[in-house]
């Protein structure tokens, strides 16, 4: 009975072990989405002018720098940022979701799914407000 007790404490210890290892992995993952996302966001100033939609045929890229943040270029080079209510997890790391509009658009409080390569959902979470982005000129030119 003290071997078998030996053995759960021991298969207790490497559980944790590797929770740890898993912990600290996905930290530094999470470290290096925040430390992407602002860096992509140096790059621009908010406006504060706000939509609450954009038609999806005007959307041309979206990029995920981080699970809460969604940066969209639109046509004409418009840029807008939105801020996810709530973490998407996996946006970043995936960088394709789905969403289901029934009026060709993406909206404040849409849901969008997070799907990984082989079209598993990984995570979702709902669209905040759009808000315009003006890039930052370089003066250094």
């Amino acid at each position: 009975m003290k071997t078998f007790r030996k053995q759960i404490v021991r298969l207790s210890a490497a559980g944790a072990a590797c929770l740890v290892m898993a912990s600290s992995a996905s930290a530094l993952l999470l470290s290096r989405e925040s430390e992407r996302a602002q860096e992509t966001l140096t790059q621009y100033e908010r406006t504060g002018d706000v939509v609450s939609c954009l038609q999806l045929r005007q959307i041309r890229n979206t990029d995920a720098p981080d699970d809460y943040t969604l940066l969209i270029e639109a046509a004409g080079g418009d840029m807008y940022l939105n801020e996810l209510n709530g973490r998407c997890i996996g946006l970043a790391r995936w960088q394709r979701y789905t969403l289901r509009s029934l009026l060709s658009k993406m909206c404040r409080g849409d849901i969008i799914q997070v799907m990984d390569t082989s079209g598993r959902q990984m995570g979702s979470c709902s669209i905040g407000d759009f808000e315009k982005l003006s890039k930052i000129e370089n003066t250094n030119d």
